[in-house]
């Protein structure tokens, strides 16, 4: 049920990873803009780290509910 949406954000934030890494790396980048980009980085991985708790829960209860 999450896993298109879990794929979806895991993408999202490879791609943030990659662009804070490129700014801090080449240094011309300005803080704010860093700053929000990795705010918004790891809001994804929070929302994704949510997303798989909800999955492995939804799974256990259907586990039970087979059983």
């Amino acid at each position: 049920m999450y896993e298109n949406r879990i794929k979806h954000l895991e993408e999202a934030h490879r791609v943030l990873d990659k662009q804070v890494d490129t700014l801090e790396k080449n240094g011309l980048f300005e803080d704010l803009k860093l700053e929000n980009l990795k705010k918004h980085r790891l809001l994804l991985k929070d929302e994704i780290a949510i997303l798989k708790q909800k999955q492995e829960h939804e799974k256990i209860h259907s586990n039970k509910n087979t059983n």
